[in-house]
């Protein structure tokens, strides 16, 4: 099956000082792209006399990266970046929610409950028990979507999640009545912040949570103080690229974004566009029957006109916010070039 090893090494002595080792340079060629073996062999053979394709980086430079993942290829300055600047979990440590461990009796979707017994606009936890509602807003991952969305899901949460509470004790007696284990972090429940899907095979999305919603594994968030930085920085195109380095399977999890470095300036320009972004992608999810932001349809005479003008307005704010964050990582031009490449 051709392509399936992707990586091979050679080791030709083993330095037993640490510090020898640490600065040992190794010899690395980058061959993935090649369909089959017969064409790395020959990409390997040409790139022997002329260098193309060759990197040479001191054993110490992977742990710049934490977790030290074996990523030669990528330029200095972009090392750099995750030694000089804090990482994401300084600054708004990623959490996750709550699992249910039953979804088929604990969730619904928004429209198949009575509006009068959902709790929308609760902004705490106490706020929310008070009210007496049985259903809350759940924020449960989903599929690929920026800035704003994915909000199609209510939770049983009455009486602070006490039914859950009590079938996780029952269901898991090992743990000995301690809920919080699968209940996880419910303080964080119904704040403002930024959340994320756990799971993507496309690349990583990140989109505002107004508040009022418990959240689940899937959906783990977080909650900086700077939202509108946070956001951006985790939509743009460094972040897609900084987290394959990080981790490059599929699925995303707390730990890895925990590692993604951010800057630590922002700037009114950058925050202004942020918002304009949420904006766009909040007016689009109210002409979707599905979310809690409903109100009507696209028009049917100039909906699709309507839609394919708001989608380049979206574009065009995301290029802008691509530009701003690669400013203020302090990316060059050819650093950039080599990201997108």
């Amino acid at each position: 099956n051709p392509g399936t090893l992707q990586t091979t090494a050679f080791v030709l002595r083993k330095e037993p000082d640490a510090e020898t080792r640490a600065d040992n340079e190794g010899t690395y060629f980058r061959l993935v792209h090649e369909p089959d073996s017969e064409a790395k062999r020959l990409a390997f053979e040409q790139a022997l006399p002329d260098g193309s394709r060759k990197y040479r980086v001191a054993q110490r430079r992977f742990d710049a990266i934490p977790g030290s993942p074996w990523v030669h290829w990528i330029p200095g300055n972009l090392r750099r970046l995750f030694e000089a600047l804090p990482a994401l979990g300084d600054v708004g440590q990623p959490v996750v929610g709550l699992q249910t461990s039953d979804n088929f009796r604990f969730l619904r979707c928004w429209w198949e409950v009575s509006r009068e017994r959902i709790g929308y606009d609760y902004r705490d936890r106490e706020k929310a028990q008070d009210s007496g509602k049985r259903w809350f807003p759940y924020m449960k991952g989903g599929g690929y979507r920026k800035w704003y969305g994915n909000q199609n899901y209510v939770v049983n949460w009455a009486g602070d999640g006490a039914e859950i509470k009590n079938w996780v004790v029952f269901r898991y007696s090992y743990l000995k009545g301690n809920w919080e284990w699968v209940v996880k972090n419910v303080d964080y429940y119904f704040r403002e912040g930024v959340t994320y899907s756990y799971l993507t095979s496309a690349s990583f999305s990140a989109r505002y949570s107004p508040g009022g919603f418990v959240f689940d594994v899937a959906g783990s968030s977080l909650f900086p103080d700077d939202m509108p930085l946070v956001l951006s920085v985790m939509n743009a195109s460094f972040a897609a690229y900084a987290l394959k380095l990080i981790n490059p399977t599929v699925n995303f999890q707390a730990g890895d974004l925990a590692r993604l470095p951010v800057p630590t300036i922002s700037g009114d320009d950058l925050q202004n566009l942020t918002r304009q972004a949420i904006a766009l992608a909040e007016a689009d999810e109210q002409q979707d029957e599905i979310t809690f932001d409903f109100i009507a349809p696209p028009r049917w005479e100039t909906g699709l006109d309507d839609l394919a003008a708001a989608q380049s307005r979206l574009a065009a704010l995301e290029a802008q916010i691509d530009d701003k964050v690669y400013r203020l990582y302090g990316i060059s031009d050819a650093d950039r070039a080599a990201i997108e490449a």
